[in-house]
């Protein structure tokens, strides 16, 4: 290489004065040596940056999509969706109004292509790759195209996000909202028009109304826009129709808390689990799996937004006159081209390592108008969506009431994709491809744990083959507790042939999921003439009323008693004497 084409690469002539530009071409995250530039272009196009990740989304989605079993949040949706919609409204007034929007969504696609698990399980896999793809623009958005590719590739492969895209609830639309909405944001700090404002504010409804803690991200856009000096009031100006907008949700979803009243207060083990699913793996018996990979990637990331800004904040100390500032005045400060007003934060000062401007301080092509973002506004923008969201919840958990479940932050999870994306920009191109590989192959144990039998909290196919193998029509069937009932809408081929002997309201007509059930007397009477009686429940603190428990042994005998995955199935047989319980008051 001539010495001349050392110069066009960004290196000054010696003792040259070099421009900020110069500078930050230097330090561009993920920048290639100067021999590959026509391959650092292609892994920069927008069609790369975003049709990779979501194909790869699509394709981690598709696979074996319908091998990991209907676990009971599924069998809610299944439930749900099969119900006219004045039985779905009926429903919604009791019980989960807050994945109403979902619940209508999947009513639609019900109707078009039936309650099938994989047919339920698709908008999901579409949501996913949707998440991925947005991941990509991100990055593109913020200048860092290159961190937005790994960062979209490293989420759509990571074990935790095909969890819960192969499964037929809200999450990953909530996810693909969260980043839909990240993307409104960065383009309300660009051009805080009223039209832009309006469908930020819309969007952060549509993301509430899928899942209403994820509004919690809005807290994060706060925090991103106060180091960002951005428009605040405007900011302000849209979220605040947007919480208005929520509040009749929030309303409806405390009057219906005792759905949440089963999630136990978060212990260190479960900081220590939020830890390894935030970054990718699913925890608990797989181990970190890529999370230890992924951690140390978002620390390189944050590790290298830093010293670059430090490299910014000396260069701009040693230059006397900027270039492009004819008139002796400084030149506009990195915060000043983040949002068009003054940052109020100079440009040496220490905090100024997170004030730097993007790669070439060039918008992305095609787009007018200075480059608002880079590498460290990647940082100001991705941690806060981080951890805002995960610590409210675990701080509401702890000082008030319990309310923190995972899948609540899952929305959460792009974000340390795309800070683990940029610490993967920031290395070589060689070594960021090894390190790639090498989490890639750390990945394949919870990618094919998610897909077993154990994936999921339930297995209801064991039990769904025991009762088609021994159960006979006409035997009885009891659901302990009676919420277990939301299987009968799932394998409506298992239980059909059985007789129901409980219930007194059916589920669509109670507009609740368990339906209402008789009193003992009732039940005497329809135990009288069964020779057999099934009782499928929870595993764990779930157990049959001790009135009932005494009701069943008066007349049916223990005969078997088999236990799977969340679920168990006790087999009773007829005594060869017994009474019909007649004398056993209501």
């Amino acid at each position: 290489m001539t010495r001349a084409s050392r110069h066009v690469a960004g290196r000054p002539p010696r003792g040259a004065a070099a421009t900020p530009s110069q500078h930050i071409a230097f330090e561009a995250p993920g920048a290639c040596p100067a021999e590959a530039p026509e391959r650092a272009a292609r892994l920069d196009r927008p069609g790369v940056v975003t049709v990779v990740p979501a194909v790869l989304a699509l394709a981690a989605g598709l696979w074996d999509l319908g091998g990991p079993p209907p676990w009971r949040d599924e069998a809610a949706t299944v439930s749900a969706v099969g119900r006219t919609l004045p039985q779905l409204a009926h429903l919604l007034q009791s019980v989960d109004a807050v994945h109403g929007l979902y619940y209508a969504l999947m009513h639609v696609v019900a109707g078009l292509s039936g309650t099938a698990e994989v047919a339920l399980r698709m908008p999901s896999v579409v949501a996913g790759a949707l998440a991925a793809a947005g991941t990509g623009a991100l990055g593109r958005a913020l200048g860092v195209p290159r961190a937005g590719l790994y960062g979209g590739v490293l989420l759509a492969l990571m074990p935790i996000f095909s969890r819960y895209v192969q499964e037929a609830r809200p999450y990953p639309m909530t996810a693909a909202a969260a980043v839909g909405v990240t993307l409104l944001f960065l383009r309300l700090l660009r051009s805080p028009t009223s039209g832009v404002l309006a469908a930020y504010g819309a969007a952060l409804t549509v993301l509430a109304y899928f899942n209403l803690f994820a509004f919690l991200v809005v807290g994060a856009h706060g925090v991103a826009l106060i180091l960002s000096r951005g428009p605040l009031l405007r900011w302000a100006c849209a979220a605040t129709p947007a919480l208005a907008a929520v509040a009749p949700l929030a309303w409806l979803g405390s009057r219906q808390s005792a759905q949440v009243g089963w999630i136990p207060r978060p212990e260190a083990d479960d900081v220590g689990r939020l830890a390894v699913q935030l970054s990718g793996d699913l925890g608990g018996a797989t181990g970190p799996g890529v999370a230890p990979l992924t951690w140390a990637l978002v620390l390189f990331g944050l590790a290298y937004a830093a010293v670059a800004g430090v490299r910014r904040a000396r260069a701009a100390r040693g230059a006397e006159k900027p270039a492009g500032s004819p008139t002796g005045k400084p030149a506009e400060s990195p915060a000043e081209s983040l949002t068009g007003k003054p940052a109020g934060r100079p440009a040496g000062s220490p905090a100024g390592m997170f004030w730097a401007a993007g790669p070439a301080g060039k918008a992305p092509a095609g787009e007018a108008g200075p480059a608002p973002f880079g590498h460290a506004a990647l940082v100001r923008l991705t941690l806060p969506w981080l951890l805002v969201p995960a610590l409210v919840l675990l701080t509401v958990s702890w000082a008030v009431h319990p309310v923190y479940v995972f899948r609540y932050v899952f929305c959460c999870v792009p974000a340390a994709a795309l800070l683990a994306g940029a610490g993967l920009a920031a290395l070589p191109p060689g070594l960021a491809a090894a390190v790639l590989a090498a989490w890639l192959g750390l990945s394949v144990p919870g990618q094919l744990a998610t897909r077993g039998p154990n994936g999921r909290q339930d297995d209801p196919r064991p039990v769904m083959a025991l009762l088609a193998a021994e159960a006979k029509p006409g035997d009885g069937v009891l659901f302990v507790p009676a919420k277990v009932r939301k299987y009968e809408a799932v394998y409506p081929s298992v239980f059909g042939r059985l007789r129901d002997v409980a219930l007194a309201r059916s589920p669509e007509r109670d507009g609740s999921f368990p339906g209402r059930e008789v009193g003992s007397r009732v039940l005497a009477a329809r135990l009288d003439g069964l020779r057999t009686l099934w009782v499928v429940g929870h595993t764990g603190k779930n157990a049959m009323p001790a009135g009932r428990r005494a009701l069943v042994a008066r007349s049916f005998a223990p005969a078997g008693r088999w236990t799977f995955r969340g679920l168990f199935v006790d087999r009773y047989d007829v005594r060869a004497h017994r009474s019909n319980g007649a004398g056993v008051g209501k």
